[in-house]
């Protein structure tokens, strides 16, 4: 029988240290040791005066913008709309979803009554704000029950919220032809820009979620693509894709500007590794020092492979890239070319998440890899971290995508990319 050890394995970017098993424990391994209170630090005003001083003003300004708007918040935090229809049922099985808004759909959906209706019931949820919590039921209107008051409800881009509800406003709109209606999307979708125009930090990152909400929610956010949605949006709507026509001037002039910004972020929030090479990013990087930081229990600091993977494909997508994102994009795609494993397969066959043997396999990742040692890691719920995904909780095993495919695409574009950037 082997022997098992644990030990703590220093995260040198972020001063942490996690516990980290190497086989499952035997005996009984002792309680782990809970994170450093610095493993994901709030936006604070105490934080902003130790800045340097050409950055405070603008930090100040955005931190006091946060927390006027809290304070505004009333017991009733949904925008006050005239009730509409049920949905009609539709037939539309393909695009992708959120919450009952679907996006890629053929453009003559968007001119269905079905997709109509949604619309309806997205201004109907739209947060005082301007954005949108995750928690949205698009099939009913919103009830007082749905009014908790958490900084959830206030509006986020968690979940792919906000961004679907902008885009999916936007499309509606342009098919909307003389409905009368197209005035009220409208309104909601430019509320919802400003939303995302004031919650972007001065440094061009975005937090999980605004107003603030303290914890590792006011951290630079590329978890779930939330940071990468949101600059995909402006630069869309810089751009003046044909569903954004709609958008003022001086806004769609002021998205570029935006989306250069958060392009500095990324850049700027990238790992390196030994040698000054740029390889791939965190799930979240704290919003002020731009450092790797930690966010729920099970999400250790860690390299991640597929929210690098999101980011890695939008800068491909920048045009007139400079040499700092070309070298951007190739240090990325390089890291996870090597950090791919082959002939190996994430199974649920059995009912339980298992790495198996399979010759032949696309090839997988796993989501996080220790900082440093590029080793895949897995974090549980009591905050220890394993070298083992058997090691894990039944829960946190099978309740979290700790391997997959995602990066795929982005090494099949980069293909292209390399061939028109020789």
């Amino acid at each position: 029988m082997s022997h098992s050890s644990r030990f703590l394995v220093q995260l040198c970017l972020a001063g942490l240290s996690f516990v980290v098993s190497t086989q499952a424990a035997e005996p009984a391994a002792p309680a782990p040791r809970p994170w450093e209170p610095d493993a994901f630090l709030p936006v604070t005003e105490a934080r902003i005066a130790a800045l340097p001083a050409a950055e405070q003003p603008a930090w100040r300004a955005y931190w006091q913008a946060s927390a006027n708007l809290a304070k505004q918040l009333g017991t009733r935090d949904l925008v006050d709309h005239t009730p509409n229809q049920p949905v009609p049922v539709g037939t539309f099985k393909g695009g992708s979803y959120s919450k009952g808004v679907k996006l890629g759909a053929p453009a003559s959906w968007y001119a269905s009554e079905e997709a109509r209706a949604i619309a309806d019931k997205v201004v109907q949820w739209q947060r005082s704000t301007g954005g949108w919590t995750k928690s949205g039921d698009y099939s009913r209107d919103p009830a007082p029950a749905d009014d908790h008051h958490d900084g959830w409800s206030n509006g986020t881009f968690d979940n792919d919220a906000t961004i679907t509800e902008l885009r999916f406003l936007a499309l509606v709109q342009e098919q909307a032809g003389s409905d009368p209606r197209v005035a009220t999307w409208r309104a909601a979708f430019l509320r919802g820009l400003d939303y995302a125009f004031a919650a972007q930090y001065p440094n061009g990152g975005f937090p999980q979620i605004y107003p603030l909400a303290g914890g590792y929610h006011d951290a630079i956010t590329f978890n779930d693509d939330a940071m990468v949605q949101a600059l995909e949006l402006l630069r869309d709507i810089g751009a003046g894709k044909p569903e954004f026509a709609f958008v003022p001037a001086d806004l769609r002039a002021e998205a570029g500007p935006r989306v250069a910004r958060g392009l500095r972020c990324i850049l700027a929030t990238q790992l390196k590794d030994a040698t000054g090479r740029p390889n791939v990013w965190c799930q979240q990087h704290d919003a002020l020092t731009l450092r790797p930081c930690a966010a729920r229990n099970f999400e250790p600091i860690a390299a991640c492979t597929n929210e690098s993977a999101s980011t890695v494909r939008f800068l491909m997508t920048i045009s007139n890239q400079s040499a700092e994102t070309v070298a951007s994009i190739k240090g990325a795609i390089a890291w996870l070319e090597m950090t791919a494993q082959r002939d190996l397969a994430w199974s649920r066959a059995s009912g339980v998440g298992t790495l198996v043997d399979r010759p032949g396999a696309p090839p997988l990742w796993a989501r996080m890899y220790e900082i440093g040692s590029d080793k895949p890691i897995f974090g549980d719920r009591d905050r220890t971290v394993h070298y083992a995904v058997a090691e894990l909780s039944s829960e946190r095993r099978n309740g979290y995508a700790w391997y997959g495919t995602w990066p795929a695409r982005a090494l099949e574009e980069f293909k292209a990319w390399s061939a028109q950037n020789r």
